[in-house]
């Protein structure tokens, strides 16, 4: 049987101690908190050009305003403005699409980015999918980091609704 000395028992608890502090701590710190939340928006400003190659081929940049209902169990942002700032490359309404988020309630404001893929079958309304991360954040989320998906459908030519879920972390 092998016995330390109290000078090596006392090294290795000091080590196992760091290497909790410093590796267990900051993990149980941002630890990430489940939201999920549907929004519905409508435009306030509109632009599509037709890029003029191929048939149906088009690029759109919007400004669209609503208001975001939270749906998880944490609410997060519930009743905030939403404002979306997007851009689109699409052929017969389908392709990429790209923007940037802004959700706003009682002066704290968490900005996303995002981007996914509009797909429109036949004469039906477009459907949207794809993911965004959090990038800055004012107030209480300042800091903010985390990601999450979303996927939408039009119910007009100027509205739609997005239903989205992710996490979130404050940095610290």
């Amino acid at each position: 049987m092998w016995i330390l000395t109290s000078k090596r028992s006392m090294a290795l608890f000091i080590s196992l101690a760091l290497i909790f502090v410093l590796g267990v701590m900051p993990s149980i710190a941002q630890q990430k908190t489940k939201i999920a939340g549907k929004m519905t928006v409508a435009y306030t400003r509109q632009e599509t050009m037709d890029i003029g190659d191929t048939e149906g081929h088009i690029i759109s940049l919007g400004e669209s305003e609503g208001t975001n209902v939270s749906t998880g169990k944490h609410k997060f942002m519930d009743g905030a403005q939403v404002v979306n700032m997007s851009f689109g490359d699409l052929v017969k309404g389908n392709g990429p699409h790209q923007g940037y988020l802004k959700l706003t309630k009682k002066g704290d404001t968490a900005f996303c980015k995002w981007e996914g893929k509009v797909t429109t079958k036949g004469t039906s309304m477009p459907t949207f999918k794809g993911t965004f991360s959090y990038i800055e954040g004012t107030g209480k989320f300042e800091d903010i980091q985390g990601d999450g998906t979303y996927k939408g459908k039009y119910i007009s030519k100027t509205i739609y609704t997005v239903e989205w879920k992710g996490q979130y972390s404050i940095k610290k």
